[in-house]
């Protein structure tokens, strides 16, 4: 489990040794993940900056808390609600608030490659016994979905594979608990389609598919691509959805950053900087030793990006709507070179990172999403 699952546990004393605990944990940490002077001293300001006085020390509350972490400019997507919930994963004591030495733990977690599997967690184990019971992971997650989501069964056979009969003995280790959190999304999108696939017939309406993708995705995606999501089922004849086609779209998502660097490397290597759908998985295959996408799942690309005409050639800044979740339509008075530019650098450095698409909607807005943001 890392270093972390022996460290962390003890920050969670109520002695007047809590803050040289704490400074030894920091330290700890630190040597486990490079944290440079300077990254420190960021951290520093933005504590300082956002800090309240309390008994005569400076600390952080859960709203000082979410305005030191959440992003000032873009809160369109992720709510400071979903933001204060990582308050709970940061507050490893349960005193109601941080202190530096609590708040630099936090940041430095964050810097751990699987920080968002960490932080995951830490918020599902309640009791804080380094496992998950069914009954946490039951309970936090039916929390997490909220009343009106598409419902789970926590009694299919999928969750018994990881954790067991019901009311079992059976618990998940840190490495477990994060296999089955990379499988959840999966499990959720196939029980949310059979759950609206009334009459078991293999479709589900343009209006039922967008709403398992805003439940499981809908920080990933533009407002213009959420727009046009019943769109998909022009696809094919009937004006519904099939299980395939939602399956495939659900892989393109999870697979995003691999689409961004297909589609990058393509353009640039094409003559005239567009690519076509034939190009998208010529490209795909010549530089991976298996196939990363079948057709259908590059003609849902191409639908999108080509807004609604996927026979099209399209160049890199087509595809700008749909690989960047802040993308909006730029003014006419812009410049296509500018635009290309602007785009080309919320393309390299976008604030979502899509590496965490595995697991990222199975509980997203509660904890993972707002870890993606603060991540970066």
């Amino acid at each position: 489990m890392g270093i972390l699952s022996t460290v962390l546990p003890t920050v969670q004393c109520e002695s007047s040794d809590q803050t040289s605990t704490a400074s030894t944990i920091t330290g700890t940490l630190r040597s486990a993940v490079a944290v440079p002077e300077s990254e420190l001293k960021r951290w520093r300001r933005i504590f300082d900056a956002n800090a309240k006085v309390i008994s005569g020390e400076k600390v952080l509350d859960p709203e000082s808390f979410v305005n030191a972490i959440a992003p000032a400019d873009d809160l369109s997507k992720i709510g400071r609600a979903q933001f204060a919930i990582l308050f709970r994963v940061a507050d490893t004591s349960r005193k109601g608030y941080l202190t530096w030495e609590d708040f630099t733990v936090f940041e430095t977690v964050l810097k751990r490659p699987d920080a968002d599997y960490w932080m995951a967690f830490q918020f599902f184990d309640v009791d804080n016994s380094g496992y998950i019971s069914y009954d946490e992971f039951k309970g936090v997650f039916s929390a997490s979905i909220g009343p009106d989501a598409i419902p789970f069964d926590f009694d299919c056979d999928w969750v018994k594979l990881y954790l067991g009969k019901k009311n079992g003995t059976h618990v998940l280790g840190y490495n477990e608990f994060s296999q089955l959190m990379k499988g959840l999304q999966g499990e959720r999108l196939r029980q949310a389609f059979k759950y609206l696939d009334a009459d078991q017939d293999g479709f589900i309406r343009p209006d039922e598919f967008k709403r398992i993708i805003l439940e499981i995705a809908g920080h990933k995606l533009s407002d213009a691509v959420i727009d046009r999501l019943p769109t998909l089922c022009t696809l094919s004849p009937g004006q519904r959805i099939s299980y395939s086609e939602v399956i495939a779209f659900h892989n393109v998502i999870r697979e995003m950053d691999m689409v961004e660097r297909i589609i990058r490397e393509a353009t640039a290597k094409s003559k005239d900087g567009r690519i076509s759908q034939s190009d998208f998985l010529d490209y795909s295959s010549s530089s991976s030793r298996y196939s990363l996408f079948t057709p259908m799942e590059a003609s849902i690309i191409f639908h999108f990006a080509g807004r609604g005409n996927g026979s099209q050639r399209l160049a890199l800044i087509d595809f700008a709507q749909l690989l960047d979740p802040r993308w909006s339509p730029p003014h006419e008075e812009f410049e296509t070179k500018s635009t290309s530019t602007s785009f080309l650098n919320s393309f390299l450095h976008s604030t979502y990172s899509f590496v965490q698409g595995g697991i990222a909607g199975a509980f997203g807005a509660t904890i993972v999403y707002p870890i993606d943001m603060v991540k970066v």
